[in-house]
């Protein structure tokens, strides 16, 4: 394909009509060879069909797009670019097909809004995309009840400051990986929210660390964010629940949580059977219940807060450690877990649970707490701290055994 000319939009003609010849520069109307570069309104929403190599969106400008878009993306520009301030709203019913790399804040602030309502969504198709790429750049894209499938790879804050709102049942499907806090000073921020989702084939990776920068993603109730392989959260970044679900290695890899990595909140992290979460950072349960579906592993930590309850379904939990920070914390364990990890801060107020247990009795001298059913030891856990004056007494619930302190 040739590279074609740059023509620059003059608003000379009809208001919104990207096809009249009178809306370009000297009079010819940008075809699929060519570049259409728009720094200014055009006037009205643009309808119809309107196929272009590249699109440069530089501006303040807010251009509504009701009609189709499509940008074959050969050469620099990659397809559609959004900079300079001009912020891209594909309406209920508008398409976008990007046959290269969406870039949405190139070296400066863009904005892309896609929107949706009932039955009638904005759709965005790319190959890849960019939000967020040199280090002055800030972009944002908001998809709110639309729909945005990618075909390859997207990027949030590549060197600059990326983000990307999921919300009131938006849909992303990522036919790649999606990377989050590329370079040294990148953010990549992401919000699911109102019945949003996002589905990642590949890995999701929220970068950390000297060579990165940092993430964070958070997933509300009633949405969902599912990695194919495996999902990281790395140093200094951090993955919140606030009622969502979070499901990895759908085909293969992990949760691998690095030092200084952070999940937490409340709802669900799951994985495929067999597939482990590789906790070197920080998982805390907070605001509620935290169901972490997987066997756990490494060299981090589990924390309870205050009214809140670890959920831990899998037979292997072997890290650092599990504290209870906050009164009415409960640490719910799968029947027989083997729990490598000392269990410290339980208090009068706190509860560990587990099914199948009807009695329990607790070591001093090694600090060691046997669970039994009718005679038969089902577990033993590693309690630390000072338990003088305290008995451990046993109540049933129809989830099972609730273990609590008594002060005698």
């Amino acid at each position: 394909m040739a590279s074609g000319k740059t023509i620059g939009f003059s608003g000379l003609g009809q208001a919104g009509n990207l096809l009249d010849p009178n809306n370009w520069a000297h009079g010819v109307v940008p075809g699929i060879n060519d570049t259409a570069l728009i720094a200014t309104n055009i006037g009205a929403p643009m309808t119809g069909t309107f196929s272009v190599n590249n699109m440069m969106l530089l501006g303040s400008e807010t251009i509504t797009f009701n009609g189709t878009l499509n940008a074959a993306g050969v050469g620099a520009c990659k397809g559609l670019m959004v900079c300079d301030g001009a912020t891209a709203v594909f309406a209920p019913g508008a398409i976008l097909n990007d046959g290269n790399v969406m870039i949405v804040g190139n070296d400066a602030a863009g904005t892309v809004l896609v929107q949706g309502t009932g039955a009638a969504h904005g759709v965005i198709n790319t190959g890849h995309a960019n939000i967020g790429k040199h280090a002055a750049g800030v972009g944002i894209v908001t998809i709110d009840g639309g729909v945005w499938k990618d075909a390859g790879n997207v990027i949030i804050g590549d060197a600059g400051s990326g983000t990307l709102n999921v919300i009131d049942n938006g849909l992303v499907t990522i036919g790649g990986n999606a990377v989050m806090g590329c370079n040294t000073g990148a953010t990549g921020n992401m919000t699911i929210a109102s019945g949003g989702s996002v589905t990642v084939a590949g890995g999701f990776h929220l970068l950390g660390g000297p060579a990165h920068g940092t993430a964070k993603v958070s997933v509300g109730a009633g949405s969902s964010l599912t990695a194919g392989n495996s999902l990281t959260v790395g140093t200094g970044s951090a993955l919140n629940l606030a009622g969502g679900s979070v499901i990895a290695g759908i085909t293969k890899g992990c949760i691998d949580i690095q030092a200084g990595g952070v999940i937490s909140g409340y709802g669900t992290v799951a994985l495929k059977d067999g597939m482990a979460i590789d906790n070197d950072g920080l998982i805390r349960a907070a605001g509620g219940t935290l169901e972490l579906d997987g066997n756990i592993h490494g060299s981090g930590t589990i924390q309870i807060g205050a009214n809140s309850e670890a959920l831990l379904t899998g037979g292997k939990l072997w890290l650092a450690g599990i504290a209870f920070i906050g009164p009415g914390a409960t640490l719910a364990l799968a029947h027989g877990a083997s729990v490598g990890a000392a269990i410290s801060g339980f208090a009068l107020g706190d509860i560990i649970a587990m099914a199948g247990v009807d009695a329990v009795s607790f070591n001093a001298k090694n600090g060691m707490l046997t669970l039994s059913d009718h005679g038969v030891q089902v577990d033993r856990l590693h309690l630390t701290g000072s338990f003088a004056g305290d008995t451990f007494a046993v109540h049933q619930s129809a989830a099972g055994a609730l273990i609590s302190l008594q002060h005698t």
